[in-house]
């Protein structure tokens, strides 16, 4: 199959043949992971990820979203570590259980399908009986790994337990330029890191033009959550690196219930 992949894309190139159509050629393992619509092999750290795995991780989310749900998702990014004690899970899922009822069969709720407000979330839209979307990749540390391969890489172990349908890539870089390419809008919650990392992604393909415009809105209470973000970004625009106008479109809600309603406007609902 990679011969036969590789031989048609040299012939394409060299215009013998006819290039193929977006999902011909592609195998989409499943792995017997329950829920799973797509597992990527584990091989290890980014640096190590053959080629052919990326293009499958790519091709194989893209197959999943135009066949099931090609009008996109209503992302949420936030942190793995606030737990369901605290309030703001509280709203995060009831926001995913009130956007399910209403909007979640033209725009599912989607996360990265991990503990915390991903969990919230996919609760939220488990239990409203909607699709409850979550791709991820691997995060199973394993005691006796190695620098190359710090996960134990187990399938079975990536997906939280209220995805309905998840798709689990070989590589992060790929699941998060597929998150972020699938969003029909993005709801960024309070996080660590990884939300960090994906937050600057987004500000900044928005801000180039380099990603349709879609609603980007910021969750919690702007002085509890946000003031350090938005004094960085202050800074920015005072010493000339970045342009206020140009950061304008993200939106602030300090609630789920706000969320909701200034979304369901913003996507024409």
């Amino acid at each position: 199959m990679k011969l036969l992949a590789a031989l048609v894309l040299v012939a394409a190139v060299t215009g013998c043949v006819t290039p193929p159509g977006p999902f011909e050629l592609v195998s989409c393992p499943r792995a017997d992971v329950p829920n799973a619509a797509y597992v990527g092999p584990y091989y290890g750290v980014e640096n190590v990820i053959p080629v052919h795995a990326l293009a499958q991780d790519l091709r194989c989310a893209e197959a999943f979203k135009a066949e099931r749900f090609p009008q996109g998702f209503v992302t949420l990014y936030g942190s793995s570590r606030i737990k369901a004690g605290d309030p703001l899970y509280q709203d995060v899922k009831a926001f995913g259980s009130a956007w399910t009822q209403r909007y979640g069969k033209q725009f599912p709720i989607m996360s990265g399908a991990g503990p915390g407000l991903m969990e919230a979330v996919n609760q939220g839209a488990l239990e409203a009986g909607g699709p409850s979307i979550g791709y991820t990749t691997y995060y199973d540390r394993d005691p006796n790994g190695t620098p190359e391969r710090p996960y134990g890489g187990n399938p079975r172990v990536q997906l939280n337990r209220y995805v309905s349908q998840g798709l689990i890539f070989s590589s992060v870089a790929t699941r998060e330029q597929a998150m972020i390419k699938h969003s029909a809008a993005i709801v960024i919650a309070p996080g660590g890191t990884g939300t960090e990392w994906e937050i600057f992604q987004i500000l900044e393909m928005m801000k180039s033009g380099q990603l349709a415009k879609v609603p980007v809105y910021f969750l919690g209470s702007r002085d509890k959550y946000w003031r350090a973000f938005d004094a960085r970004l202050d800074d920015m625009a005072q010493r000339g690196t970045a342009g206020a106008n140009e950061l304008a479109f993200r939106q602030h809600v300090d609630s789920g219930d706000e969320l909701l309603r200034r979304l369901a406007a913003d996507l024409k609902l």
